[in-house]
């Protein structure tokens, strides 16, 4: 009897060490990843900065902090319908996700830590694809404007565009009532309106951090041209699948749409970069901290969501 109990406390031991050094090597590659990218991408030292460059990125980071405020709002109010979870472990949720992102291709590891730390698997998976099909949604509506632009304004490109947003209604709809079913239909319609509201202020965020970035390089370019791009950049990010943390797209998207409207292609860049810093690298540094308070949960959940 005494050598299973010692065998079992051995068993739980080097369960806990595992998890430790697995928890330290995401934290490093993470810092690794990051540190590497942004060695890559020193591109001000061709670029002049404007004076009032500081009193920007202090708003631009005050934007940043609500807009991550507000993400883990949302996934807090999208998963409480099931268990109750408190600021701080949703913290933990979405800011440990992104990191995960560094190391799991494809956005995926967001994914796994969500569902990882519920103890319904079929509810988290459900809140997921809730938040995702917003955020696709209101993408698409604002990308394919800036497709349309870019494409000198083609009707044909339109109803395409107006086709392509009937498919991911009609889809989002068969699989809501399909494999997810349950939760939409017990998840609270105030709830709902409440996701929906926050989804749309995270991307007026995401969008007003890029106007006055992109107007600060560039004043002579209208709101119009530079809406447009915007809504192209975040198309191009969204139907595009990328690597890791979406290294590269973005530049390469707004290289893409500007490179016949302004002289200069570093004046857009760099915006482009700097927005990935401050809403991209920054939190995932933090979330690699906040890993090591990351503790999965056993599924306690009948359905089968594979």
């Amino acid at each position: 009897m005494q050598v299973k109990n010692n065998t079992t406390i051995d068993i739980g031991k080097m369960k806990k060490w595992s998890w430790i050094v697995l928890k330290a090597f995401i934290t490093l590659l993470s810092f690794y990843f990051i540190q590497d990218q942004l060695t890559d991408r020193a591109v001000t030292k061709s670029l002049n900065l404007p004076d009032n460059f500081i009193p920007v990125m202090i708003l631009q980071l005050f934007l940043m902090i609500v807009n991550w405020i507000l993400e883990i709002h949302r996934w807090k109010i999208s998963i409480e319908s099931s268990e109750r979870i408190s600021f701080r472990q949703a913290s933990i949720d979405v800011l440990g996700g992104l990191t995960m992102n560094w190391i799991v291709p494809f956005t995926v590891g967001d994914y796994i830590i969500r569902i990882a730390a519920k103890r319904d698997k079929y509810r988290a998976t459900s809140a997921i694809f809730l938040n995702r099909v917003i955020m696709l949604f209101l993408t698409l509506l604002v990308g394919l404007y800036g497709l349309i632009s870019l494409l000198d304004g083609n009707g044909s490109y339109l109803l395409f565009g107006i086709f392509s947003l009937a498919v991911v209604f009609f889809v989002a709809d068969r699989i809501a009532q399909g494999r997810f079913s349950q939760y939409f239909t017990e998840l609270n319609r105030r709830t709902l309106w409440e996701i929906i509201l926050i989804s749309t202020c995270r991307y007026s965020i995401f969008f007003i951090q890029f106007v006055i970035l992109i107007t600060l390089f560039n004043p002579e370019l209208d709101l119009i041209t530079i809406s447009s791009g915007i809504g192209w950049i975040f198309l191009v990010r969204t139907s595009i699948p990328s690597l890791f943390g979406g290294v590269g797209l973005r530049e390469a998207s707004a290289l893409f749409f500007f490179q016949d409207i302004i002289a200069d292609t570093v004046t857009v860049v760099f915006p482009v970069f700097v927005l990935w810093v401050l809403n991209t690298a920054l939190p995932s540094l933090l979330g690699s901290l906040l890993l090591w308070k990351f503790k999965t949960q056993n599924s306690e959940d009948s359905h089968n969501i594979a």
